[in-house]
């Protein structure tokens, strides 16, 4: 009787820890999928920011900080994950160096928003990224490589404070 309690026991053990790797696969799974569709949402609200500059750019007097401007309003629509940081930041130094000679109006109302919505999105992706990487650093996730060949996911920061 001995034998047959442990090995049932060994049985549940087991049923058990699949169990809960099975799960943790699945939340990790989750995840990425949380990290891919933020960065989805922050990726559309940086190119409606970039957008939205580039239409500022016709109400703004002629000049070289109007002319960086809408250089890098552009470089940033058409940025890729590499660099797109760097690019940002960049657009963002640009528009306040003449954000204060724009005139009140759509436009500018428009750039504002699109602001407030970049870092909103900005904090979600953290947010998931945070819940991402702190599940993937935990001992069972490495020993068991649970999360494939998926790269680690990174935080995006920027100055993403408002311009007007």
């Amino acid at each position: 009787m001995t034998g047959v309690g442990s090995v049932t026991t060994a049985v549940v053990v087991l049923v058990l820890l699949a169990s809960y790797i099975t799960w943790t696969a699945g939340r990790l799974d989750r995840q990425h999928a949380r990290v891919d569709a933020a960065w989805a949402a922050l990726d559309a609200q940086l190119v409606r920011r970039a957008a939205a500059a580039r239409a500022l750019v016709p109400l703004l007097p002629p000049g070289p900080a109007t002319d960086r401007m809408a250089a890098l309003a552009h470089d940033a629509v058409e940025a890729g994950d590499e660099g797109r940081e760097t690019v940002e930041n960049d657009l963002t130094r640009a528009l306040r160096a003449v954000v204060a000679h724009a005139p009140a109006g759509a436009a500018l109302d428009e750039l504002a928003a699109a602001g407030v919505r970049v870092g909103l999105a900005r904090s979600f992706h953290n947010s998931a990224v945070k819940d991402t990487r702190s599940l993937r650093f935990k001992r069972m996730v490495r020993a068991l490589r649970l999360a494939g060949r998926r790269r680690i996911p990174v935080f995006f920061e920027i100055d993403d404070t408002a311009l007007t």
